[in-house]
């Protein structure tokens, strides 16, 4: 028998719980799946799902588990494993590989992410992720190419242990394209630019705020944490650049579609940006818009021979946005609308073999 393990719920708004929500989507769809939600917010309801757990899969053989990373840490909160108890969690994980055949999805690379994006927690993740990645008998399913590669190299996995599924998008459906008069300014001659993602530090929101307060054409920001971004542009008197809060995956992909550029600012001289596969480069696609990205390796390889972007170190930016009109984006779009249903999730999760 097949299993999904559900860890997750609530508002589905940022990258990683979007892949999350999609793979869910994918797998309630076959009837030969079963889906065992261990997501709570109660930790009493919680340990009695991590309890269920361990008791059916020890004493059963022969099943297909799939689950993502952040499963692990919803079965087995991380103050388990600062009591000491690891061990016990990966002899856990190791011996149900062994009697029946297990995924992981790997979204992203734990300690590579903190450490550039510096977040805390360094010697617990790089420990844990030294660990997870030690089973012979798991099967991983990479977010890049790029994240696969490194990983066999970093931990000597075998090849035909890891996977690659790259982050999608959902189809943009049909709406009343007039909904958002009031939210969007008109803007007669002008580029719309949008930047879709959180806004906490190390994204370089503050580079790109910088850019554009220097241009005339319009920056449209959406995504969680950017609070601090309406006092920033009040206190400048910036008045192209607009932070309109977060919003929905589905209604952040309508706004987005009817702005001309996608930007994608992050710090190319970092790791974890070049072998990862931002979740907003399928999701701009979709929206039929073009990409302005920094040089990152990974987006670079997945994008190669499309000509629905352009890869410029942030510095070049001002000279780009300044230089570049309406009928040029256009051209672009037009490459855009040609390759966008290769990033649908439907396309992409069609070679998820389980």
């Amino acid at each position: 028998m097949k299993f999904y393990i559900k860890h997750f719920s609530g508002t589905i708004s940022e990258g990683g719980a979007v892949r999350n929500h999609a793979f869910y989507r994918h797998f309630s769809s076959y009837a030969n799946v079963k889906i065992v939600n261990i997501a709570s917010v109660h930790i009493f309801k919680r340990f009695i799902n991590t309890f269920n757990f361990i008791l059916y899969f020890s004493f059963k053989r022969n099943h297909h588990i799939y689950m993502h990373l952040g499963a692990i840490f919803v079965l087995f909160p991380t103050f388990l494993f600062r009591l000491g108890l690891g061990q016990v969690v990966f002899y856990f994980l190791d011996r149900l590989s062994k009697r029946h055949v297990l995924q992981i999805e790997v979204n992203d690379l734990p300690f590579e992410q903190n450490r550039d994006l510096e977040l805390p927690n360094l010697p617990f993740i790089q420990s844990f992720q030294k660990r997870l990645f030690s089973f012979k008998r798991v099967g991983y399913d990479f977010a890049s190419h790029s994240m696969r590669d490194y990983a066999i190299k970093m931990y000597n996995l075998r090849s035909d242990q890891c996977k690659v599924l790259l982050n999608g998008a959902a189809k943009l459906e049909r709406f009343d394209l007039h909904v958002y008069d009031e939210l969007l300014k008109r803007c007669p001659g002008k580029l719309r630019y949008v930047y879709v993602g959180s806004m906490n530090k190390g994204r370089q929101i503050e580079d790109l705020i910088h850019i554009f307060e220097q241009s005339n054409h319009i920056l449209y920001l959406l995504g969680t944490g950017g609070d601090w971004i309406e006092q920033t542009l009040r206190l400048k008197g910036i008045d192209n650049i607009f932070y309109l809060g977060s919003f929905s995956d589905s209604v952040a992909l309508q706004i987005s579609s009817l702005c001309d550029v996608g930007v994608i600012p992050y710090d190319e001289s970092r790791l974890y940006y070049n072998i990862c596969y931002p979740t907003k480069v399928s999701f701009y696609l979709a929206a039929g818009l073009p990409i302005l990205s920094t040089p990152l390796k990974e987006t670079q390889y997945v994008l190669q021979n499309k000509d629905v972007a352009q890869f410029l170190p942030i510095a070049c930016w001002n000279e780009f946005v300044s230089n570049t009109k309406i009928d040029d984006v256009d051209v672009l779009k037009q490459n855009v609308l040609r390759y966008r249903p290769q990033f649908y999730w439907d396309s992409i999760l069609k070679d998820l073999n389980f």
